[in-house]
């Protein structure tokens, strides 16, 4: 019986330790990472302003992209690339629709242009340096999002990816369970349908598939399941390829008359992870945030970066 039980107590424990480990390969929204994705940059229905904390004893610098369209053409995406040098436990802000031009206590300067008129993702990274740029571990990064217009504002949280990994990178973030934690092909919200009481909403979603030197970004199907009050269920299909923002209705059918109740809840699948918030609003009222991901539907992705220039 003894060693029945030795048995048994040490497969727990095996299971246990299995368990946690594969819980570290998806990233913990509730910890700080060493990559920031902020799904939602508006500044054609809104002002967005960025802030991003080192919780770090020790300055940084940190890489990021900015991913966006005008609105007179929606599909057509500008890429654009910035550095920044955040100083031991500076909170960084930026208003994004404004030129940014600071110089730091440790006589840094950080530059970094407009994107006024624009809207998309944006995603921060730490690196080695502002001469190398290799992806270092630095979980220290924390962020969030202010989106404000006329009365209305929301706010979330930046979507965090740990590294872990110590090695310097090599251009490719490798969001693999390895490198970086994965992020989930599945995320979860629920909210008053279209329509109720004058209520609408957006899910704003981004991937980070992405190779800057090919300029590929693939194209897939993000499946909505959802369930109404009745707890009866049905399904949309969205074709999605990088950044999208999708209505309540008619983009995603969930209008009140479709719907039937008040309320819905919605699940997605995907063979891409997601990175998504999901807002609403009525009237001056305004409200959103940051949507569930399901723990166990981590997809590996890269990003491929391009290379810094060779010097003589």
């Amino acid at each position: 019986m003894r060693k029945t039980a030795l048995i048994i107590s040490f497969f727990m424990v095996l299971g246990l330790c299995a368990g946690y480990a594969g819980a570290q390969q998806v990233n913990n929204l509730n910890e700080p990472g060493s990559l920031l994705v902020f799904p939602l940059m508006d500044n054609i229905n809104y002002s967005t302003i960025i802030e991003i904390a080192n919780r770090a004893a020790t300055d940084v610098w940190l890489e990021g992209y900015v991913i966006a369209h005008t609105a007179a053409d929606p599909t057509a995406f500008v890429k654009k690339d910035f550095i920044i040098h955040v100083t031991q436990k500076e909170p960084f802000l930026w208003f994004t629709n404004r030129p940014y031009s600071r110089t730091d206590a440790h006589g840094v300067m950080t530059q970094i242009p407009s994107f006024a008129g624009y809207k998309g993702f944006v995603f921060v990274f730490a690196i080695d340096d502002d001469k190398n740029k290799k992806e270092i571990q630095w979980n220290f990064l924390k962020g969030d999002a202010l989106l404000y217009g006329g009365s209305q504002a929301f706010q979330y949280n930046a979507i965090p990816s740990q590294r872990l990994t110590t090695a310097v990178g090599d251009r490719v973030l490798n969001l693999d369970g390895v490198e970086y934690t994965r992020s989930t092909s599945q995320i979860m919200f629920e909210g008053f349908a279209s329509g109720y009481s004058g209520i609408s909403g957006i899910l704003a979603v981004c991937n980070l598939d992405i190779d800057f030197i090919q300029s590929i970004q693939p194209q897939f199907d993000i499946n909505f399941e959802c369930w109404n009050q009745n707890e009866v269920a049905g399904s949309r299909h969205k074709a999605f390829k990088q950044f999208a923002q999708y209505s309540l209705y008619p983009d995603l059918n969930l209008g009140i008359a479709q719907v039937f109740t008040p309320k819905f809840q919605c699940a997605t699948t995907s063979t891409h992870p997601l990175w998504a918030i999901f807002y609403q609003w009525v009237g001056n009222l305004a409200w959103g945030g940051n949507v569930w991901q399901h723990p166990a539907t981590g997809v590996s992705t890269a990003v491929v970066l391009p290379p810094v220039p060779l010097e003589e």
